[in-house]
C-alpha cells in the first residue's frame, strides 16, 4: 500500500492506497489547526484505518504532499508549513512507518500532476479560443494561501518545477485595485503579496475593503449571517454565487478578475502552450465568476492579449487533487527503486 496526505492549513488529508496510486483504500479528513504535532496526527489515523486493512498489507511508501518550502534530498527532506506551526522530517516519519521511502512535495506540485494527468472529462475549459497542443503547463491554486508551479515538458513527460509565486508583490491593474493595495499596504504594514488577496481570507478583506472605502453595504440579512458564520469567507462566496448579497457578488468579481490576472501574470512567464491548469477548492466555490471575470483578469494583458488567448485555460478543482498526486509521487518512487 501507499501512504498519502495533503497537508495544507485548513485541512490535513490522510489516505491509503494501493500501490499503483490509483485505488482509494481509506481516507480521513482532519482539521489542521486542531493538531499541534503532525505525527501524532497520523498516528492517530493509522490506528484508525489498519485495523481495518486486509492481514498481509503493509505500506511500502510514502508521498506528502504539503504547504511549504521543502529543503534537502530525498531521505532528508525537511519543511516548515507555512499556515502551521508543523515542522516536518522525512526520516523521522520513515522511522515512524517502519523504514519505507517518504517523498516530500509542494503541495502544488502535487496538485499539478495530478491535474496535468487529469482526464478531459474531469476539467472546465475557460478558454474557447483556446488552440490545443503539446508544450509546458502552469498551475495556480488559490486555498489557504495561493499556489502556483510550472510543469517543464521534454515531450514524453513533465517535470514538476516548484515556486513561491504566491508571496510575490499583488500588482494592482486598476484604480481600484489601487486603492486596494494602498489599504492592505496600511492593514499589513509593508508588503502586500498577490497570496494575501486570493487566498480564502481574502474574501473577507475584500469585503472589509469596499465597506471601508463606502462602495457598497451588506444586505440586512448579511450582517446577521456574518455575525453568526463560522467560516465568513465561506458564507461571501456563498451569499456572491445565489446573488443575494450585492457587496458578496463585488466581491467575488474583483476576486475572480485578480485572481485571473495573476494567472495571466504566470503564463506570460512560463508560456506554458500546454494550458494553465486552475486547481483549488476555491475556483469551483466560484466557479458562475470564473468564466467571465477571471478570463477576463487573464487575458488583460495589452499587447500580448493575442498569445494568451491562445492558450488552454483548465479549471480542475477537486478537492482531492493534491493527495491524488502525493499518491501518484509515491507510486512513481516505487517503480523507479
Amino acid at each position: 500500500m501507499i501512504l498519502a496526505a495533503d497537508i495544507g492549513g485548513t485541512k490535513t488529508l490522510l489516505a491509503l492506497f494501493d500501490d499503483t496510486g490509483g485505488h482509494l483504500i481509506a481516507m480521513k479528513r482532519y482539521a489542521s489547526a486542531d493538531s499541534s504535532d503532525f505525527q501524532a496526527l497520523l498516528a492517530e489515523f493509522l490506528l484508525e484505518v489498519l485495523s481495518s486493512v486486509p492481514e498481509g498489507e503493509l505500506i511500502r511508501a510514502a508521498g506528502f504532499g504539503i504547504a511549504g518550502p521543502i529543503t534537502g534530498g530525498h531521505g532528508a527532506q525537511r519543511v516548515q508549513t507555512t499556515n502551521l506551526p508543523w515542522m516536518l522530517d522525512s526520516a523521522a516519519i520513515a522511522r515512524q512507518l517502519g523504514g519505507v521511502p517518504v517523498w516530500f512535495v509542494n503541495d502544488l506540485v502535487a496538485s499539478g500532476r495530478a491535474a496535468v494527468s487529469s482526464p478531459l472529462a474531469a476539467r472546465v475549459s475557460l478558454n474557447p479560443s483556446a488552440v490545443y497542443q503539446e508544450g509546458h503547463a502552469a498551475v495556480i491554486a488559490a486555498g489557504t494561501g495561493l499556489g502556483e508551479a510550472l510543469f517543464f515538458y521534454d515531450g514524453a513527460r513533465y517535470h514538476a518545477m516548484p515556486t513561491e509565486g504566491g508571496h510575490a508583490d499583488f500588482a494592482p491593474n486598476s484604480a481600484l485595485e489601487a486603492e486596494l493595495w494602498a489599504f492592505l499596504r496600511t492593514r499589513l504594514n509593508g508588503h502586500v503579496s498577490v497570496e494575501r488577496v486570493i487566498c480564502g481570507a481574502g474574501f473577507s478583506l475584500l469585503y472589509e475593503f469596499l465597506q471601508a472605502q463606502g462602495l457598497g453595504h451588506p444586505s440586512p440579512h448579511m450582517q446577521a449571517r456574518l455575525a453568526s458564520a463560522a467560516d465568513p469567507n465561506a458564507e461571501i462566496t456563498r451569499q456572491g454565487v445565489a446573488g443575494s448579497d450585492a457587496l458578496s457578488v463585488q466581491v467575488c468579481q474583483i476576486f475572480a478578475r485578480i485572481y485571473g490576472a495573476e494567472a495571466g501574470n504566470l503564463a506570460l512567464k512560463s508560456l506554458p502552450l500546454g494550458g494553465v491548469f486552475v486547481a483549488g477548492a476555491i475556483a469551483g466555490h466560484i466557479a458562475p465568476f470564473m468564466a467571465k471575470e477571471f478570463m477576463h483578469g487573464f487575458l488583460d494583458k495589452g499587447r500580448f492579449r493575442g498569445l494568451l488567448e491562445t492558450l488552454p485555460v483548465w479549471m480542475v478543482s477537486a478537492d482531492d487533487l493534491a493527495l491524488k498526486g502525493a499518491a501518484q509521487v509515491a507510486a512513481s518512487g516505487l517503480d523507479a527503486a
